[in-house]
């Protein structure tokens, strides 16, 4: 089973990457959807942010965009909501990786922001880049629902550049204006590792990430 690693800075076209994966019949693992969903439902997560962020509750559920103004502000904010998150977050995808392996899988993908950043690069076979040009990127973000030119430099500055994440990656994919041809560059990607024999997963995924925490 092959193991791709989706990642790219903000507004870069992960997302777009990820459905095009998803309409050739791989299936994809979205970080940011299972933190989403940890910070919605997990009560134990819950308990930990309402202890350190309690006006970051608004009747009864975790403001996003609260709690992200928050921990914008705080280097030791952010990190101890990483403690809280990604080892939840690592169980998921490994979960994802035993049960697709399980259905023998020959493809999957895991869209991951912060790939190159937490060290989850070196357990996947290959990575796919989406690279944007920032005015674009920054164009797109900033039409997001309470997104400001400020937060969007923090979420910038805290992710590896693009050149050095193209030095690094497998396959970069331009995610520009023109969608179309990012799609082709998928679909090429993928007939070019089907003629590859896929490896067998050996079950190795970290319990936490090293480069960060």
């Amino acid at each position: 089973m092959w193991i791709i690693g989706i990642t790219g800075g903000i507004g870069a076209g992960k997302s777009f990457l990820s459905r095009s994966f998803v309409s050739l019949g791989v299936p994809v693992h979205s970080s940011d959807k299972c933190i989403h969903f940890l910070l919605d439902h997990d009560g134990e997560i819950q308990e930990s942010i309402k202890g350190r962020w309690p006006k970051a509750f608004i009747k009864g559920k975790i403001d996003r965009k609260i709690l992200g103004d928050s921990v914008l502000s705080s280097p030791s904010d952010l990190k101890f909501l990483e403690e809280i998150l990604y080892p939840k977050l690592l169980e998921s995808q490994k979960e994802f990786l035993k049960r697709n392996q399980a259905q023998r899988r020959k493809v999957v993908a895991l869209d991951i922001p912060l790939l190159f950043e937490v060290g989850l690069d070196r357990y996947c076979h290959f990575v796919v880049l989406a690279s944007t040009p920032l005015f674009l990127r920054r164009e797109r973000v900033l039409k997001r629902k309470g997104m400001t030119l400020k937060k969007f430099k923090a979420f910038d500055e805290e992710q590896m550049s693009d050149l050095q994440k193209r030095k690094n990656a497998d396959f970069v994919i331009s995610c520009g204006r023109e969608k179309g041809s990012a799609f082709k560059r998928v679909k090429f990607f993928l007939d070019l590792i089907s003629q590859k024999k896929p490896r067998r997963w050996q079950g190795k995924w970290p319990i936490s990430v090293c480069k960060r925490l």
